[in-house]
């Protein structure tokens, strides 16, 4: 019985030096990665932490364009780069996205859609916005455009979700979720330890 008790125990020490040297390794390569790649558009404080945002070309209504889950403003270059021919467009990253700074919870389409709101006012980025949202990005626009309907010219969604509880309607989408739901808890964990 000594013999697991100490294979255990050895076992245990060597992952929690696995996951100290990833620590340390994370946070090395985070702050290179950080000094390799800043961010294309400006940071703007929105009350305790930054958000990203990026804006290029001239014209009126702004396009402003919010990615899906885990994705960020750099997965719309080309798309910006084609509608900057002809109006304003900007791409932001959600609150511990892309460059953005990690914000307060909830995390939920309501807190988002505020932190956008303001955003594009201390940022200086007059509407009217056509707004642009794939997949969540698309939920927390159309709850944007909800909330504020006065800045909004246009919503276009690319396959968007519809709500938070989407999946919870059948059994089947139910779980068929359920791994992705499981992934997102471990995620972070997971990234901080390298």
């Amino acid at each position: 019985m000594r013999r697991i008790w100490m294979a255990l125990l050895g076992l245990v020490v060597v992952l929690l030096a696995l996951a100290g040297a990833g620590a340390i390794y994370q946070a090395i390569a985070t702050e290179r990665a950080e000094r390799a790649y800043p961010p294309p558009g400006e940071m703007v404080g929105v009350g305790g932490y930054s958000l990203h945002i990026n804006c290029v070309g001239q014209g009126s209504p702004t396009v402003l364009l919010d990615a899906g889950s885990g994705g960020f403003s750099a997965h719309w270059v080309r798309v910006q780069r084609e509608v900057s021919d002809t109006t304003r467009v900007c791409s932001y990253d959600r609150a511990g996205m892309g460059w953005s700074e990690m914000g307060p919870e909830p995390r939920d389409a309501r807190q988002i859609s505020s932190e956008l709101h303001t955003l594009l006012s201390k940022a200086g980025v007059e509407g009217p916005y056509v707004l642009v949202g794939h997949s969540f990005g698309g939920m927390y626009m159309q709850t944007y455009a909800a909330r504020y309907p006065d800045e909004v010219a246009g919503v276009a969604l690319v396959d968007s979700s519809t709500e938070p509880d989407q999946f919870s309607h059948r059994p089947e989408a139910r779980q068929s979720n359920e791994p992705q739901k499981q992934s997102f808890a471990v995620v972070p964990w997971l990234h901080g330890s390298g």
